[in-house]
This record gives C-alpha cells, structure tokens and sequence, in this order.
C-alpha cells in the first residue's frame, strides 16, 4: 500500500492522462459506456480501514482479470485533499456531507441501482432513504452502519424479574436494580470479581454519540425538521432542555453503573458484556467483541434490544414537552454512529466502470464476504440476516440472530435522527465529546457543560461559512438538492 499524501501526484497525473485519452463517450444522461479494453486499473482509495481495503482487493482479484490498485489514506488526508486520486473511495458513514459538499464524490445513476445484482430494496429501509443520500441523490453505496443497541444478560434480567427497559426511565430504574449487590443475590460477583451494572461507550469519539442517542427520542418531535442546528439562523441546539435531560440521566448512570472514568467504544463494552463484566451494555458486536470468560459463563445469555427511547418529546417551538404514541414511536434510531460508505469520486476517468464497481462491492453476494472483515461495519441487508455471525464476532448463533433482528428492527422504525454529517463533523462531535466528559466527571453541571459545547459549535459554524453550512444543513434533511 502506498501512502496518500505520496500518491496524490503520481496517481493525480495518471487520471489526468486517462482523463484525455480514454474516456468514452458520455450519454445525454451523464452516464458512460463501458469501455471495451480499459487500459488503466480501477484505483480504490480507502480510508483508514487497510483490512477493509485488502478484502476488496483479494475478492476482485479472484473474481475478474482486471487490475485493482488499493490505497491507503487518512482523515487527514481526505480533509486536505482537493481531489481524490482514485476511481471510488471508502470511507466513514458521517463524513459523506464534507466529501459531497467539497465536490469530491458525484451522485450514482438512479437506473443502476434497479439492477437485480446490485437489489436496492434489500438494504435496511434508514440506509437506503437516508444514509446513501445526501441533497436528494444516492451518493453512496453502504458496506454496513452499525447502531448502538442494548445488550444485556438475559440470565441476570431473570434472576432479577428484570424485562428490558422501553425508555431512558426505564433503564435507569433497571440500572439501579442491578446496582443493589443485595438484590442481585446469586447474580453478584464475588469480592475479587466486581461486576459492573452497566457499561455505555465514552471513549474519544463516542461520548458525544451517546449523548446524541440518549436525546433522540427527546428532540426530534414530529414537527422538528432539524433538531440539531436550528433551520433558519444555524443556532445551536444542543443546549436546549431535550439535550440537558439527556446529559443529566448519562451521568447519573454512569455515576449508578460505576463508568463514569472508563473510556470505551462500542464493541469493547459488548466484550466486557460477554466476560461477565457487567449485566448490561450500550454497544454492538465486532471481530473479538464477545471473548468467552468462564466467569462471564459464556455468551449464550446475551441478547439484544432497542436503545431506550422516550414517552415525550420537546417541542422547540413552544418550548413545551408534548407525549409521543400513535405514529410518533418511542424509539428513534441516531443515525451516522459509524460505518463504512463507498461513493465513486469526482475525478474518475471512467464513470461507468467506477460504478459498476460499487454495485459490484455493495451487492448481495461480495458485500456478505468483504463488510465482515471490516471493524467498522455491520450486516446492512435484510438478506444477510441468515449470515449475520460473520459480523457477530465470537458471539454464538443465538444471540448472532438476535443481533440482526434488533439492529434489523432498529433500522426500519419509521423515524431516525440526523446524523452529524455536515462538514466539520469530527470537530462538532469533538465539541459535544468534551461537554459531555465534563459533565460525567462532575467538573461542570449539564447546562454549562452544554452552552460552552454550544458556544464551540457556533465558532465552527462561523469558522466554515454559515452559508455554505446552511446549505449543506438543507442538503442533509433532502430539502435542497445536489
């Protein structure tokens, strides 16, 4: 693999020669007809993910007798880049507005995706309405999302008549439950073992998700068009009674769960799950993710459910709190959490070929056989549910199934939160980290901690254009076009 930022020239001058003596002939639609004899390798640009990127290559290789040339890249990279020396690109789900908006990656033909091979209607209903598109047009193809759920120790939840909680309510109360050593009886660990109640993910990177998760279902009222950037003026929101409640319950669990100094992603709280380090977690599978303890007794007891929701919901407009029920169901997926995209750049020399290589990649049959390599993705088609312990890490088969309904189920609710896709992405989410860290330590109460991350989100707004950043807000709700 050779580095990004050295291949940019070599591999730039390359497109450029392919760009004058080898493109074919453009349709009146923008579409390109396959050449008959390409005389340059597809080049695949993937970033931060090698794994992912060296299944690619392996599967292409034993499929066709056609060139694939992978290249690694990092953020940084991509975040300095004008271009993007490659055919397509892979990358992480959230950054798909920073990469459309900088005009780095163009729209897929609507007509492609209708292929049976490629079978648009088999992936997860939130993925393909919303994920793959960005300003009314499919930009991307997925290669799988993971969602934070709940996992739990089904033979804890019985010892304890415990049932999986419904609401944020709900788990608080279950977390107390699992918190009184007396109560827990045979379920307590040992003096030397200590078992926590509960573990939820604020590592660097998490903290400020998690708290977009827990708030889901409290800000994004069913008259809310943009419950994190208000629509007109861009101000902040997260400062606003929906994200302060949400704050103060983490912290309250994580002061209740004991972990509030831990500093965990989302498959290493489902590992500690698996061990027997704790009754309850907010997280998903991954390669590894579930190791076997023989103090944990194994994985077999755990199972899934959806993220806690809420029985209400604010009102931004008349600053009220209304209930939620009926259409407006209680649980609201946060979307973006993670996930690997792959869209095909804006400064390949052969659309056609380019495209049919991310139908080729994110179809039915590959997709089942390179996503699982990835730490990154999950299963992302209702398809691949039968195959779901190829994502489900050391997870046993039950609870491999239970996973896929749940993140199934998860992904086919009616409603989602937005992700944080706007351009600047990782310094918003870095903003609401620090915020929420603050307020889990017990340095700041909510409310500061939350104007200051307001005050920072404002700063980047300004820092990166509020026109440009109004458009790219219209653009993710579908309410502008690309």
């Amino acid at each position: 693999m050779i580095r990004f930022a050295a291949a940019v020239g070599l591999l730039g001058g390359a497109l450029l020669g392919a760009a004058s003596c080898d493109r074919p002939a453009r349709t009146a639609g923008g579409n390109a007809s396959a050449p008959s004899a390409p005389s340059q390798p597809l080049v695949l640009l993937v970033v931060e993910d090698p794994p992912l990127g060296q299944a690619i290559a392996r599967e292409w290789r034993s499929r066709t007798e056609q060139e694939l040339t992978v290249r690694e890249a990092t953020l940084a990279d991509v975040a300095a880049a004008h271009r993007l020396p490659a055919d397509a690109v892979i990358f992480p789900s959230g950054l798909v507005g920073q990469l459309a908006e900088r005009g780095l990656i163009q729209p897929l033909a609507s007509e492609a995706l209708e292929t049976p091979e490629f079978d648009f209607r088999d992936i997860f209903d939130q993925i393909r309405l919303r994920e793959m598109k960005w300003g009314g047009r499919v930009l991307s193809v997925p290669l799988g999302s993971p969602q934070l759920l709940l996992a739990y120790r089904s033979d804890v939840f019985e010892r304890l008549e415990l049932t999986p909680p419904t609401t944020w309510s709900d788990y608080q109360r279950a977390l107390a439950r699992l918190s009184d050593r007396s109560a827990r009886g045979e379920a307590a660990p040992r003096a030397d073992q200590p078992r926590q109640a509960a573990l939820e993910p604020l590592g660097e990177g998490w903290a400020g998700q998690l708290l977009l998760a827990r708030a889901a279902a409290y800000a994004l009222h069913r008259d809310q068009i943009s419950p994190l950037l208000d629509y007109s003026t861009l101000r902040p929101l997260v400062d606003q009674p929906p994200y302060v409640r949400a704050l103060k319950e983490l912290a309250a669990a994580a002061k209740e769960g004991g972990f509030a100094a831990q500093r965990l992603n989302p498959t290493e709280t489902l590992a500690a799950l698996a061990r027997g380090e704790c009754a309850m977690a907010i997280g998903w599978p991954g390669a590894g993710a579930a190791e076997t303890s023989a103090a944990g007794g194994g994985t077999k007891a755990i199972r899934f459910a959806l993220l806690p929701g809420a029985s209400e919901a604010y009102r931004f407009a008349t600053q009220t709190w209304e209930p939620r029920g009926g259409e407006d169901p209680v649980h609201v997926p946060l979307l973006g959490v993670a996930g690997r995209m792959a869209a095909v750049t804006a400064s390949t020399a052969d659309l056609s070929r380019a495209q049919g290589f991310l139908l080729w990649l994110a179809g039915r049959e590959v997709s089942s056989i390179v996503s699982p390599q990835s730490r990154a993705t999950s299963l992302f088609r209702f398809s691949q549910a039968s195959s779901a312990g190829r994502w489900a890490g050391s997870l046993g088969p039950e609870a491999a199934q239970g996973y896929a309904a749940t993140l199934e189920a998860t992904l086919c609710l009616p409603r989602a939160f937005p992700a944080v896709a706007l351009p600047g992405r990782l310094e918003y989410l870095a903003a609401l980290d620090r915020a929420v860290l603050r307020a889990v330590a017990g340095e700041e109460t909510p409310e500061a901690a939350l104007n200051k991350a307001a005050d920072e989100w404002q700063q980047i707004t300004d820092r990166l254009g509020r026109a440009e950043q109004k458009r790219a807000v219209a653009r993710s709700l579908g309410q502008e076009e690309l």
